[in-house]
């Protein structure tokens, strides 16, 4: 099992706060999506989300492997509104994984534009 790919579930986990793996929610998809990218077991990411790990440091991480991360959780940003403590967290990772907010923000604005485009086409 991949280590980055596993610590990059995890976050993802720990932002959307997902309760079990019932869950029926586009966070869960995009989970699931981002596990199924990295050939991550099902029964390892049920296990996580039933008891994430501690996020841990990103410093062994390659400039692609930070991007992955950043879009990931911009991506995941635009699905649900997280509360302001969960905000400050993807600041703290965003800074973490080399990144500014206005970066962070730039990147946010390119989801956000996505889904609307997406839900325009919906109706």
């Amino acid at each position: 099992m991949d280590i980055v790919s596993r610590q990059r579930i995890n976050i993802l986990i720990h932002l959307a706060e997902i309760q079990s793996v019932t869950t029926s929610s586009p966070v869960l998809s995009l989970i699931e999506r981002v596990a199924d990218e990295c050939k991550f077991p099902q029964q390892e990411l049920d296990s996580l989300i039933s008891s994430p790990d501690s996020i841990g440091s990103f410093g062994a991480l390659s400039e692609s492997q930070k991007k992955l991360y950043m879009y990931n959780i911009c991506e995941l940003m635009t699905l649900v509104n997280l509360n302001q403590q969960k905000k400050l967290l993807c600041y703290k990772l965003a800074y973490d994984l080399n990144y500014d907010s206005n970066q962070l923000n730039l990147i946010l604005d390119e989801f956000q534009n996505q889904r609307q485009l997406q839900l325009s086409k919906n109706y």
